[in-house]
């Protein structure tokens, strides 16, 4: 990642709490990505999603009542699963 983008990542993530990068399984169109997004945004405490299928990955702020589980369990209502990449500490 370019040194903008991190430090912009930096910035929501001091503004809203937590970012998150997740894989994504199962999407191959934009309507997986439409509704993937809509559940990861009706997750309580999420501010931001974007999917991205050709990736197979969401990048998500939210405020830190957000869990991995929640996130998790809404994805899995639409049919995908979701699991957690770290993102570097750059703190």
């Amino acid at each position: 990642m370019g040194r903008i983008t991190l430090g912009l990542l930096l910035l929501a993530s001091l503004m809203y709490g937590r970012e998150w990068r997740l894989h994504i399984g199962g999407m191959h169109c934009i309507a997986c990505t439409l509704a993937v997004k809509k559940a990861l945004l009706g997750v309580h405490g999420v501010q931001e999603a974007k999917v991205n299928f050709k990736n197979e990955s969401a990048y998500v702020i939210s405020d830190e009542t957000v869990s991995l589980k929640a996130m998790q369990n809404a994805v899995a209502q639409t049919g995908y699963t979701a699991i957690d990449i770290p993102l570097p500490d750059l703190r």
